[in-house]
């Protein structure tokens, strides 16, 4: 029997979602989101990035299972738990519009996962058993979640020495912000420490002298903090070009 449409697009959101939520295989996962994926998420930054980007802060241990998934049209709606070992599971209706096999929108529908305790139909959320208590509850000691408001003044210092950093202590500031053993990752296998990090601030700073980086918002997940922000500035076409002539230089090694 020839396969229809929904059922390919339905077997696509399975592989996409393992791929990028369980494998945590970026290159492969973008074969599946378009470039210009529109993203309705209340908690997701937009675009194919912002959701890749919240993936890579997520903990590792973080899985997707699927659940009841229906097809119509374009359309596929999935429901599924995200297994969170930081707090409450989270039980989520996704629903994805996809176009020749690429996942071009989505949209989502998010709760908390209720213990057998807490449920007072006393039949689980997700599937036909309860999830165990150790993935609902976080230990007594955990901290309660972040608030925006806390996120804001934590986040506060780096953000300043983003904004035209040639004139600031990039260092202290970033010190406020960040644990000595602070770590920026670019990659999923390279980082910068704290004082690298300040040098790539202060080059910036010097290539764009007005620099301003703007926080338009910001999203608290337990204990980590989302910030979608915009920059403006004018490059200083002496330094850029200064900088570029060094880099022929070391590719031409002279």
């Amino acid at each position: 029997m020839r396969e229809t449409t929904q059922e390919k697009n339905k077997a696509r959101l399975l592989e996409g979602f393992d791929l990028l939520f369980n494998q945590r295989n970026y290159e492969a996962a973008k074969q599946y989101w378009s470039p210009k994926y529109i993203q309705h998420s209340a908690h997701i930054p937009p675009g194919r990035e912002g959701l890749f980007n919240l993936v890579k802060g997520l903990p590792l241990e973080m899985k997707y299972e699927s659940g009841m998934i229906i097809a119509e049209a374009d359309y596929v709606m999935a429901h599924g738990r995200y297994t969170r070992p930081d707090g409450p599971n989270w039980v989520v209706v996704d629903v994805m519009r996809i176009k020749d096999g690429i996942f071009e929108e989505h949209w989502d529908v998010i709760q908390d996962e209720a213990t057998k305790e807490q449920s007072k139909s006393g039949l689980p959320m997700f599937g036909t058993s309860f999830a165990k208590l150790a993935r609902q509850a976080a230990p007594a000691t955990t901290a309660s979640p972040l608030t925006v408001e806390q996120a804001r003044a934590i986040v506060a210092p780096l953000y300043d020495a983003l904004n035209q950093p040639a004139k600031k202590d990039v260092n202290a500031l970033l010190a406020k912000a960040a644990n000595p053993d602070y770590k920026s990752f670019h990659t999923n296998e390279e980082w910068l420490n704290r004082e690298q990090l300040a040098d790539v601030f202060k080059m910036i700073g010097s290539a764009i002298p007005d620099l301003r980086w703007t926080i338009e918002d910001i999203q608290t997940f337990g204990d980590q903090i989302i910030v979608r922000g915009e920059a403006t500035g004018t490059p200083n076409r002496r330094v850029v070009r200064s900088e570029t002539d060094r880099q022929e230089l070391q590719d031409n090694g002279d």
